[in-house]
C-alpha cells in the first residue's frame, strides 16, 4: 500500500490508517481479529484515543505480537490542565503497554481560547516533556472547529492535524487541509464516512484518495471491511462520473440532515446541549450504548427539557439544518436505546 510522510512529523503511514472506535463495541475476541488482519494486510498506523473505552487495552493485547517497528501507534488525551494531561498519557501508555508513543495527540480542542489557556497553564509544555524524554515522539492535535484547528497548527510543535473530511464536510475541511500543507503539518482526515451517515464506501474513500497529502483512519468492525476499504485503495480508481452523481444525490439528501459539528448554533441562552442531541444517531451506531447513556448525550437530553422552541439555532446555522426536529428525534433515540438496555440486563 501506498505511504506518504505526514508533513513535517516524518512519519510514513499507509494513507488508511485503523481508526479505534467501533473495536470497542465488538466481542473482544472478534475485536482482536479486526486489528490483526489490518496490521497483517499492511495497515501500519493505529490511531485510537484514552476516552475510547477499551480500545487501547484491546490494541495493547494484539501489538504484542507484532515487532514494534513494524506499525506507528497514535492516542489521544482531552485533558485541559497539565496534571490530567499527564495522568491521561501515563493511563495511555500503560493501556498500550508500550515504552513509547509515536503521535500524541490533544484531543478534539473546542476553540481557540481554550486552545490558549493550554498554552498558558502548562498543558501543552507538559506535553512536550514527554516528547522530550522520547515516551511521545510526535505531538499533533484534533478539532472539530475551523477555528480551533488553525490555533492549534500556528503552534511550531504541532506537527499533525486532524480534522473533519468528507465529500459533505468540505467547506471547513478543505480549509483546514489548505493552512496545514501551508505550515507542513501532516492531515488526517477524520471521519471518513461522515461518523457512519455516509455508507458507500467508494466514493468515501476515493474522494479523500484524490488529495495527495491526506491520510485517513476509518474505524473497522469486521476482517471483510478491513479488505473492501485497502482494495479499494490498491485499485486508486478516480472518481468516476457516476460516483460524482452519486455525490451530489448524497448531497442533497443528507446535506440537510448532516450536522458538521462546526457549533455556529451554540450557545443556546437556554441551556440546551445542542450538539450531541443533533449528533445521537451516529453516536449510538459507533459507540457502545454504556458510552451514550453515561456521557455527553445523557446530560444533552436532560438539558433539552429547557427547550422553548425558540428557533434560534435553526436561524444561526449556516446550513439551514432543521435543528428542532433533530434534536427531538436524538432525545427519542436516546430514550429507546435506553429502553434496550434497561430491557436487557433487567
Amino acid at each position: 500500500m501506498e505511504r506518504v510522510k505526514l508533513g513535517r512529523s516524518g512519519l510514513e503511514v499507509t494513507k488508511i490508517g485503523f481508526g479505534g472506535i467501533p473495536i470497542q463495541r465488538l466481542p473482544e475476541q472478534n475485536a482482536m481479529e479486526v486489528i490483526k488482519s489490518a496490521l497483517e494486510r499492511g495497515i501500519n498506523w493505529i490511531d485510537t484515543a484514552n476516552a475510547y473505552g477499551n480500545s487501547e487495552e484491546r490494541i495493547g493485547k494484539v501489538i504484542q505480537s507484532f515487532r514494534r517497528e513494524e506499525f506507528l501507534l497514535f492516542t489521544k488525551g482531552a485533558g485541559k490542565d497539565p496534571e490530567t494531561i499527564e495522568k491521561q498519557i501515563e493511563l495511555s501508555l500503560k493501556r498500550l503497554n508500550v515504552d513509547y508513543i509515536d503521535l500524541y495527540q490533544f484531543h478534539l480542542v473546542p476553540d481557540r481560547e481554550t486552545w490558549q489557556r493550554m498554552v498558558d497553564n502548562g498543558t501543552v509544555e507538559r506535553v512536550l516533556a514527554y516528547k522530550k524524554q522520547g515516551r511521545l515522539r510526535h505531538v499533533g492535535a484534533t478539532a472539530h472547529k475551523l477555528e480551533a484547528a488553525l490555533a492549534t497548527i500556528e503552534h511550531p510543535e504541532i506537527e499533525v492535524l486532524q480534522f473533519p473530511l468528507n465529500f459533505i464536510m468540505t467547506d471547513d475541511g478543505l480549509k483546514a487541509l489548505e493552512a496545514s500543507i501551508k505550515v507542513d503539518a501532516g492531515f488526517i482526515a477524520m471521519k471518513p464516512f461522515g461518523g457512519g451517515e455516509l455508507d458507500d464506501a467508494p466514493c468515501c474513500i476515493r474522494f479523500l484518495l484524490q488529495y495527495p497529502e491526506v491520510v485517513t483512519d476509518p474505524g473497522f468492525e469486521s476482517v471483510e471491511q478491513v479488505e473492501k476499504v485497502l482494495s479499494l485503495c490498491e485499485e486508486g480508481a478516480p472518481l468516476s462520473e457516476r460516483d460524482r452523481a452519486k455525490i451530489e444525490k448524497y448531497k442533497e439528501d443528507v446535506g440537510t440532515r448532516f450536522c458538521r459539528r462546526c457549533g455556529y448554533c451554540s450557545p443556546c441562552e437556554h441551556g440546551v446541549d445542542i450538539i450531541p442531541l443533533m449528533t445521537m444517531e451516529s453516536m449510538i451506531k459507533r459507540f457502545p450504548a454504556e458510552t451514550v447513556l453515561n456521557g455527553d448525550q445523557s446530560r444533552a437530553v436532560e438539558s433539552h427539557e429547557n427547550c422553548t422552541d425558540c428557533g434560534e439555532c435553526e436561524e444561526k446555522c449556516p446550513y439551514e439544518l432543521p435543528i428542532r426536529e433533530r434534536m427531538k428525534a436524538g432525545v427519542e433515540m436516546f430514550r429507546e436505546l435506553k429502553s434496550r438496555f434497561n430491557r436487557r440486563y433487567a
